[in-house]
C-alpha cells in the first residue's frame, strides 16, 4: 500500500458520556479496560506513526500525554464542527498528494480490514472523497446520503437538518472518509454552516465536491456492530458486552 495519512478527530467534549464531569477526555474513556482511541490506533496500524495526527481540544493535554511519541497532534481551539476540526490539521497534510483517512476516536469495533478497504477503494476509483455507508434498520440519527436524478452523490444531510422525507432514507453515513490530499483543505474551506446547529460538518464536503464536479465514491457495506459508536453510557455498555461475547472481534 502506498503512503497514507490519517487524522483522528478527538477534540469533542463527550458530553453525553459525562466525560468532562469525570475530568477525562472522551478519547481516553475506557472500553473493556482500554482507552477508546487505542482501538482506533490498532485499526490503522498500517499507517506510519509520523503520518497519524490526532486532533485534540477539550482536555486535550491528557490525550497528548497519553499518546506522546506515537503520533502527531493538532489543536482545535474552538468547537465549530468536524470539518473545522479536520482543518485544524491542515499543516500536517500540506504538500501531501495521497489519501488522507479521516476518522473518529469513538468507533472501537471498526476493523483494520475495513480501513484498508476504504483506502484501497479510494485509490482504485480516483475519488476525491470516499465514504463508508450502510443501510440500517431501525434508521439511526446519522447523516442521510442524497443522490441526484443521475445517481450521483449530491450531499449528506445530517439528521438535525433532514426533512421528513429525508428521514425515511435508510442509506446512512457511517463516519469514515478518505479524502484526496491535493484538494482536501481547499474543499473543506468551502464547507458552510448552513444548518440548525451552525456547525461546519465534515459531511458537508460531499456537497462541495458535487458542486465542483469532482468524483466521489461510496463504499456500501452491510450493517454491522463494527459501525457502533460510543456516544452515551448505553453505547459504551453495549460495546463492552459485545467485546466480551466476541473476544476476537
Amino acid at each position: 500500500m502506498d503512503r497514507v495519512k490519517a487524522i483522528i478527530l478527538a477534540a469533542g467534549k463527550g458530553s453525553r458520556l459525562a466525560s468532562e464531569e469525570q475530568d477525562i477526555p472522551k478519547a481516553l474513556r475506557l472500553v473493556n479496560g482500554k482507552p477508546l482511541i487505542e482501538y482506533v490506533l490498532d485499526g490503522i496500524d498500517f499507517v506510519s506513526p509520523e503520518d497519524i495526527t490526532v486532533v485534540v481540544g477539550v482536555l486535550g493535554q491528557q490525550v497528548i500525554d497519553h499518546l506522546q511519541g506515537r503520533c502527531r497532534f493538532a489543536w482545535q481551539q474552538e468547537q465549530k464542527g468536524t470539518a473545522h476540526a479536520l482543518l485544524s490539521a491542515r499543516e500536517e497534510v500540506a504538500g501531501f498528494f495521497g489519501p488522507v483517512l479521516a476518522l473518529y476516536c469513538d468507533m472501537p469495533l471498526l476493523r483494520r480490514a475495513t480501513y484498508r478497504h476504504m483506502v484501497n477503494e479510494h485509490v482504485r476509483t480516483g475519488a476525491h472523497n470516499t465514504l463508508l455507508a450502510s443501510v440500517m434498520h431501525p434508521i439511526p440519527p446519522f447523516g442521510r446520503l442524497i443522490y441526484d436524478e443521475h445517481g450521483k452523490l449530491q450531499e449528506i444531510v445530517e439528521q438535525s437538518a433532514c426533512t421528513e422525507e429525508q428521514k425515511r432514507i435508510d442509506l446512512v453515513n457511517v463516519g469514515v472518509q478518505v479524502l484526496h490530499g491535493t484538494t482536501m483543505v481547499e474543499m473543506l474551506e468551502r464547507v458552510d454552516n448552513d444548518n440548525p446547529k451552525r456547525e461546519y460538518y465534515l459531511t458537508g464536503i460531499a456537497r462541495v465536491l458535487s458542486r465542483a464536479n469532482l468524483p466521489q465514491h461510496v463504499v456500501k457495506l452491510p450493517d454491522s456492530p463494527e459501525f457502533w459508536g460510543v456516544n452515551t453510557q448505553e453505547d459504551l455498555d453495549r460495546v463492552e458486552a459485545y467485546m466480551r461475547q466476541h473476544p476476537s472481534a
